[in-house]
């Protein structure tokens, strides 16, 4: 992907996010542009790692989540009527702020090697992946409506529970029963990584 692609998602990005009613939107744009959000990989050797990567995962889950509310809002209207197209907008775009200081390059690496072109860097407020990003973006100023919370927290769905714990199995049930934005954005996830971006080799034919 060459850098004039990338401006233009980036552009489509901005556009969304000025769309919603964010507070003080371009203080909020800056500090994503300072953490390095609009130019992380999406992971350090799987789906999008390449450069502006984590920018376009994001977007790829906006859109199979507005894809996923019109398929499904003509069957389930009483659904769809509790999710806004703002909360998709700002969970979507947002359920993985916390990847924008998470990978550094790996100096020598060669992909076409299998190399890992990324390494992690866990140091910087380690906790855990949903939660992380729920407390960077609270941090930028962000004021969250509990849905949004929610859908971030729990967006890898089943993957970001710990099974050994009841209350955390309990929070992550409660999550899906009141929100119905979490299990969207969980879907919308897995669309993005799974289908819209695997790598064609990675296809078993």
């Amino acid at each position: 992907m060459d850098k004039e692609e990338i401006r233009k998602h980036k552009q489509e990005f901005i556009d969304l996010l000025k769309s919603t009613s964010i507070p003080d939107i371009d203080l909020f744009i800056e500090d994503l542009e300072e953490s390095g959000f609009f130019t992380a990989p999406a992971s350090m050797k799987n789906h999008l790692c390449y450069e502006g990567g984590l920018m376009i995962h994001s977007l790829n889950v906006y859109e199979a989540a507005m894809k996923l509310k019109e398929t499904f809002a003509a069957v389930r209207p009483d659904v769809f009527e509790k999710i806004s197209d703002e909360s998709i907008i700002i969970a979507a775009l947002l359920h993985d702020v916390c990847k924008a200081n998470l990978y550094f390059r790996k100096r020598g690496a060669q992909m076409e090697f299998g190399q890992a072109e990324y390494g992690t860097d866990y140091g910087r407020l380690p906790i855990g992946h949903g939660e992380k990003s729920v407390v960077m973006l609270y941090r930028m100023g962000l004021d969250l409506r509990d849905d949004e919370i929610c859908a971030i927290r729990w967006h890898m769905g089943a993957w970001s529970v710990d099974s050994s714990d009841a209350e955390e199995r309990g929070n992550f049930r409660k999550a899906q029963e009141l929100y119905p934005l979490v299990s969207l954005i969980q879907l919308a996830d897995t669309a993005a990584a799974q289908i819209l971006e695997r790598k064609y080799e990675s296809i078993n034919s």
